[in-house]
């Protein structure tokens, strides 16, 4: 056998690759994998990778080809993440459009030209909807579903009157981390917070198992807390795939203390979203959240003391016109009292005029006695007794005879 340089071989090679896939383009379901991406230069490697789901785990690989997003396409991945939300990264199933090439120094390598992000929408929302459909089917004691919402214990929990003690997952020196700490600390009302934090990896590879172990760290703790911020902000909308997983749902979903989420996101609806006692948008607004709670018990209080004033008032004014009526009434009476008792006296003051000795003695009437002694009765006189007799002029002396 003559041998032939290895040039010769893939030039050969070429031909038939140029031959067979010149001019023509594939629609090919495949798993990303060893990516490098060079923004700065705008071009992407990677190698797709198609796993055979029906082997134990379903990872076994049954192919695998190299690939390349270059300049002129290179768009597509910013395309890509801006309309899932989700990171350009390995180990995504897409659907992508690809040429064939080979070339004699590099080998054989795919050229992508579109991704079809409702391929991989859709099969978020698969996953999604897998993770909620098990949820409720194990765990029905804390998800099941009520006229197609999806319900849990951690939202029947009661809110306290006031939001005081929070627990705060966020990652490190992040912006939600900031932005959360700086409204709640700085809002306008001088409401006095105390924050405990968890800080933690949020997104990325492992993510969702760091953030159920602060959780486990919060239960654990024995403190009191309100309620559990879990935030994420910053400028990038991407990634939120450690708040769509069984774990991350199962944790919310039975937690003691309320949860509230604000996690950033514009579009989709993460599983921890759906299941905690609150979710809001972004990490300010969780801030405003708990702000606009505490503001609304304030001004409760405002309108029952208001209430409370109102009444007191009413209750003065009543009582006043009570008091005077019954002072109008008291003085009604005791002058009536004292008329009457002054005509009492009167009469009794005429009465004893008309009964006074000295006055009934001048209408001739006598007064006799004996040895200091007044005389009532003849039968206590015996003739000889020497008598005083008293008249309205004086006393003179007399002998029964």
């Amino acid at each position: 056998m003559t041998p032939i340089r290895l040039a010769d071989l893939a030039y050969a090679i070429e031909a038939v690759v140029e031959e067979r896939f010149s001019g023509r383009a594939f629609w090919v379901v495949a798993e990303t994998s060893d990516i490098k991406n060079y923004p700065d230069r705008n071009y992407c490697f990677l190698t797709l990778v198609d796993r055979d789901s029906s082997s134990p785990g379903g990872r076994d690989t049954v192919a695998k080809l190299e690939a390349a997003i270059w300049r002129k396409n290179y768009s597509i991945i910013r395309a890509f993440e801006q309309a899932t939300g989700v990171a350009f990264a390995r180990n995504i199933s897409l659907l992508l459009q690809v040429t064939v090439g080979f070339h004699a120094v590099y080998g054989m390598r795919l050229e992508i030209h579109q991704i079809d992000h409702s391929y991989t929408l859709g099969n978020l929302e698969r996953e999604r909807q897998a993770i909620l459909d098990t949820l409720v089917r194990d765990h029905a004691e804390l998800v099941w579903q009520e006229g197609g919402a999806y319900i849990t214990a951690n939202q029947l929990l009661p809110r306290p009157s006031v939001w005081q003690r929070i627990a705060l997952i966020a990652a490190p020196g992040s912006d939600g981390w900031r932005d959360f700490r700086h409204e709640l600390t700085n809002n306008p009302f001088g409401y006095q917070y105390q924050i405990d934090e968890y800080l933690t990896q949020i997104q990325g590879q492992g993510a969702d198992r760091a953030i159920c172990a602060q959780l486990d760290r919060i239960r654990e703790s024995d403190v009191a807390y309100d309620a559990v911020v879990i935030v994420r902000g910053g400028g990038s909308q991407l990634d939120f795939g450690s708040f769509d997983t069984l774990r991350v749902g199962l944790a919310v979903a039975g937690f003691p203390v309320p949860v509230l989420t604000g996690i950033g996101h514009e579009r989709n609806v993460s599983i921890a979203d759906m299941l905690c006692h609150q979710s809001v948008k972004t990490p300010t607004k969780a801030a405003a959240f708990l702000i606009d709670h505490n503001r609304q018990f304030e001004e409760q209080c405002l309108r029952l003391f208001g209430r409370l004033i109102e009444a007191s008032r009413q209750s003065i004014q009543h009582s006043r016109q009570r008091l005077t009526a019954e002072t109008e009434r008291f003085r009604f009476v005791t002058n009536d009292f004292l008329k009457q008792k002054q005509l009492d006296l009167v009469e009794k003051s005429v009465t004893l005029k008309h009964l006074d000795p000295a006055n009934v003695l001048r209408r001739g009437y006598a007064l006799i006695q004996r040895d200091g002694r007044i005389i009532t009765k003849t039968s206590a006189l015996a003739i000889g007794d020497s008598v005083q007799i008293q008249l309205a002029d004086g006393i003179t002396d007399a002998t029964i005879r």
